[in-house]
């Protein structure tokens, strides 16, 4: 029995970490090649400006200005440019969204084309989406928040229940989220929070580790958060 329990929680643990270093890959683990190909630690590369939206609403260059870079974030935010597993599948498929916006597979979201950086800290995705699709994506998402207010998370073979709430955050672009998402795998529980804001076919995502379960996000969230809405703004015209 206690060899059992041991070996339980070593593999909670061992996941929760595993967990805590991927979302701040900000879905690297799941790169499709020139859409992912995360630009925090190459930021002088020549960005291609293929259409990346219907009518080319938004384009690859468009979605890379709108990265954040080393001067962005905290000082003591380093690169990060390693990917890291799946998070798992939610059990009830509403709550899928709100681990797919901070790390998605190839093609995500439905979305068009898609540029990441990453921190040892925090992860950033940029999503364009062909017409009306972004807005179409995070219509229900308040109501899905409430819905998904607990649910299980299948991941690597073992289930563990999950939370997620709702944080409160500036206006900003045609409409702006925030929630907390919470993974409780028995020793460890690990939080993140996260922010996602819309400006036209355009959808900027952020997730960071949380100071703790339960709690307000941290100085440090609220200011890059700004910083993530203020350059999707400048990046994306109209």
């Amino acid at each position: 029995m206690s060899m059992s329990v041991s070996r339980s929680a070593r593999r909670a643990t061992a996941v929760a970490l595993a967990a805590s270093s991927l979302l701040f890959a900000a879905a690297c683990g799941g790169s499709d090649g020139k859409s992912d190909k995360a630009s925090g630690a190459d930021k002088s590369a020549a960005a291609p400006s293929s259409p990346a939206a219907a009518g080319g609403a938004v384009t690859e260059a468009q979605l890379k200005a709108a990265l954040l870079t080393a001067q962005d974030v905290p000082a003591s935010w380093k690169v990060d440019p390693e990917g890291g597993p799946s998070m798992g599948k939610a059990e009830k498929a509403a709550c899928q969204k709100f681990l797919d916006l901070i790390q998605s597979e190839p093609a995500p979201l439905g979305a068009a084309a898609r540029q990441t950086v990453n921190f040892e800290d925090g992860g950033q995705q940029v999503f364009g989406f062909d017409g009306d699709k972004a807005a179409g994506y995070l219509k229900n998402l308040d109501a899905d928040l409430a819905g998904c207010a607990s649910f299980g998370v299948e991941t690597d073979g073992e289930k563990y229940p999950a939370t997620v709430k709702a944080l409160t955050v500036d206006k900003a672009g045609n409409e702006s989220h925030g929630y907390q998402l919470v993974f409780d795998m028995g020793p460890v529980k690990m939080a993140f929070d996260n922010y996602v804001v819309r400006k036209g076919a355009a959808l900027s995502t952020f997730s960071a580790k949380a100071k703790a379960p339960g709690g307000e996000p941290s100085a440090e969230f609220k200011a890059v958060t700004a910083t993530v809405a203020k350059k999707l703004d400048q990046a994306v015209k109209g």
